[in-house]
């Protein structure tokens, strides 16, 4: 293979990759503009990831073997349950820190915990008949990108995943910066008791956006599990270690979900570039570590540059509790 037609099929990869990426910052985005500090996040993908695949399992089970899967279900079906599964999560979370008034970060660090446990264990235990069948047929939109060239290879070779997962995060961008609603929000992440004063109920804007960012999360999560490995299922595959990234990308993208669009491509750069590299074992494990190393560099510079627009939300983290207003 030439150095043009590597370069091809590493950008194709790259934007197939920073499609689970790209589900988790928005999801989570839209968490911390509520002023909600959800690190459960990685724990909600897999939560999507367990969905998308009992979804698609079901379907599978539903239909006759001789029977060829519609290429419409295969990916609807896995998408409502991803979504119904990241939405739990996501409303697991604000019954503790909302309604219980739990510290944020422990909740979050639990339910990580509980949805890698949980999702490892049922997923796991699943058989794994025609999942490989499904997982081809959500490659492509445009099954017709080949006769394009580059330009199709590189960006019509992928699934609905991708495509849905940046309609998404433009949707996302307008309803936060252009409506009522997103001024709403933006001013519950911003101060939450002077929201409160202004008639916004806090709670309700509080839960609804970590439900929603959470069935957001949770398709990433069924994403990877579905189109990226094709349903084969491996622990060490490490979807949370996914999530984790995904809320490094948040802070890269100054919480803009259009920025985070281009942050996700980066790091998905970052994340499958030891693969189309070749060297001795030490030259792989050093690539291996580049978006992690990318992490600290991030935090470091968005430290170091004393800008509002760089600054998360003022409440985030902070649980409010109405009596003290």
């Amino acid at each position: 293979m030439n150095f043009f037609d590597t370069a091809v099929s590493f950008l194709s990869l790259a934007i197939k990759f920073s499609t689970v990426f790209l589900f988790g910052a928005t999801g989570e985005i839209i968490n911390q503009k509520s002023g909600h500090l959800n690190m459960g996040t990685p724990g909600i993908m897999y939560f999507g990831a367990l969905g998308g695949v009992l979804g698609e399992r079901i379907y599978i089970m539903c239909t006759p073997a001789e029977m060829p899967l519609n290429s419409v279900l295969i990916v609807l079906i896995p998408v409502l349950f991803a979504i119904i599964f990241g939405a739990f999560g996501g409303l697991i979370f604000s019954f503790f820190t909302v309604t219980l008034h739990c510290n944020q970060n422990v909740t979050g660090l639990t339910l990580t915990t509980l949805g890698v446990g949980v999702s490892c264990l049922f997923i796991s235990g699943m058989p794994m008949d025609r999942m490989a069948e499904a997982g081809l047929q959500m490659q492509s939109a445009f099954p017709g990108y080949k006769s394009l060239g580059w330009f199709g290879e590189i960006f019509l070779s992928q699934s609905w995943f991708t495509y849905l997962g940046i309609v998404i995060a433009i949707a996302t961008a307008i309803i936060i910066s252009k409506t009522k609603v997103g001024l709403n929000l933006r001013a519950v992440g911003e101060n939450a008791a002077a929201a409160d004063s202004a008639g916004i109920n806090v709670n309700a804007y509080r839960y609804i956006a970590t439900i929603i960012g959470g069935a957001i999360a949770g398709i990433g999560g069924a994403f990877y599990e579905l189109d990226k490995t094709k349903g084969m299922f491996n622990i060490a595959d490490g979807i949370d270690a996914f999530g984790w990234l995904a809320l490094c990308i948040v802070i890269f993208s100054m919480w803009k979900p259009l920025i985070a669009i281009f942050a996700s491509f980066g790091f998905a750069c970052l994340s499958i570039l030891p693969s189309f590299v070749s060297g001795n074992d030490y030259i792989t494990y050093g690539l291996k570590i580049l978006p992690y190393l990318a992490t600290l560099l991030v935090l470091i510079i968005t430290s170091i540059i004393n800008s509002k627009k760089a600054q998360a939300p003022a409440s985030l983290g902070v649980t409010y509790f109405r009596e003290d207003r």
